[in-house]
């Protein structure tokens, strides 16, 4: 296909290289400076062989490498459709009925606040109440303000039932089962009443003024990190979910308690001593115990000062090195990050603004004191630079 197709894509310059978005699309496709070039020069018009040309040029490569990295490039780009966009039928999916609930008075009914959203659950049985209420009492609500929306949870006999305002939602086999679907939702539902640009998969600390985010996927070392920075003296200010709030670009701490998984419980043991008789859930069949976070913190919003991508290396050095904002974009990506759907170029526009203007890490890291340090140092060497910036241009 000709270049004309490149016409119904919208292009963002990101410090090192271009965001491709396509309007039926809900990706972004992040282009580092090599693949720029080569895209730059296809949406001009240019044959591929002149493309290779200038390519090898640029960057001082032999010509057949400049050849195989153009079609390389072209071919990953058709399949993902750039080229040549075949659009889909999208079918929504059934809801399955559950039937509604018998009118019945609970055991327990508690008031919660959580990212300005005011809410009640009503607990059908003294269990309920004893196993899910401790996850949640950091949300308690004091101020005696009206709940937008109430969530009840009940045992059948057979079963264990989760609603909100008496809709259906879901049903689940085991009460451990249900605590993390309620978990899930709470934070689901508080998420929904911001108006956010990006949720993050991701952890974030607060250093007072400022937040740092931590994004990654299970297995990154984030939570573990996560724990250990808030017993060091951080704020913690939530993990798993983390929206970015469109109007200002900063984070809404949505605190839910970290979920500690026994790989992580050793590491940890020094800073919680107490851990090891932490009550055990089962989550998604696994044993895990529960960090709870402190009283709730206001609402207010936390600008980011750093985006920190930090990898769990087992027997590796702890290393902390400044990334390209390209290579942090595809980082989130990967990382599960969520974009208001559909996309716009408005929003992209918005999201890849805040990301130029926010530095970013990759740590890799095996000692947890060593992984504290290096992000205490990015501190303060950051605070150092501003306060000899500042003493130089004192009168």
């Amino acid at each position: 296909m000709g270049a004309s197709a490149c016409s119904q894509l919208v292009a963002f310059s990101l410090a090192d290289g271009l965001v491709l978005m396509r309007p039926g699309i809900n990706r972004l496709f992040v282009l580092n400076a090599t693949a720029s070039g080569i895209w730059t020069d296809y949406a001009s018009g240019l044959p591929s062989a002149v493309i290779a040309a200038r390519l090898a040029q640029r960057f001082n490569i032999a010509a057949d490498q400049a050849d195989r990295d153009v079609a390389a490039a072209l071919a990953d780009w058709g399949r993902e459709g750039l080229l040549d966009l075949q659009s889909g039928d999208i079918h929504p999916e059934a809801i399955p009925f559950i039937a509604p609930f018998k009118p019945e008075v609970p055991v327990a009914e508690c008031a919660y606040r959580l990212a300005g959203a005011n809410f009640r659950i009503r607990y059908g049985g003294p269990v309920l109440h004893q196993r899910l209420h401790p996850l949640l009492q950091h949300w308690v609500a004091t101020d005696g303000a009206s709940p937008q929306t109430t969530f009840e949870a009940r045992e059948t006999g057979m079963d264990y039932e989760w609603r909100q305002d008496d809709r259906a939602s879901l049903v689940c086999a085991a009460l451990d089962e249900l605590i993390q679907h309620a978990l899930h939702q709470v934070i689901e539902y508080a998420c929904r009443q911001i108006p956010w640009l990006a949720v993050f998969h991701a952890a974030a600390l607060g250093d007072g003024a400022s937040c740092i985010v931590l994004p990654g996927l299970s297995g990154s070392g984030k939570t573990t990190l996560a724990a250990a920075l808030a017993q060091s003296g951080f704020e913690y200010l939530g993990d798993e979910t983390i929206p970015l709030r469109r109007d200002n670009g900063q984070i809404v701490p949505l605190p839910g308690p970290l979920c500690l998984k026994p790989g992580s419980w050793p590491a940890l043991a020094a800073y919680y001593p107490t851990l090891d008789a932490w009550p055990i859930y089962r989550r998604w069949g696994q044993s895990v115990r529960y960090l709870l976070p402190g009283p709730r913190a206001s609402d207010r919003s936390w600008p980011v000062r750093y985006l920190v991508f930090p990898r769990y290396v087992p027997s590796g050095a702890t290393m902390l090195q400044p990334i390209a904002a390209t290579v942090a974009l595809q980082y989130l990506m990967a990382a599960d990050t969520l974009l208001p759907q559909p996309l716009t170029p408005a929003e992209v526009s918005a999201f890849v603004a805040w990301l130029d203007g926010t530095p970013a890490y990759a740590l890799t890291y095996d000692n947890l004191a060593e992984a504290i340090a290096a992000v205490r140092g990015l501190l303060l060497n950051e605070s150092s630079s501003r306060s000899d910036w500042e003493n130089c241009n004192d009168p």
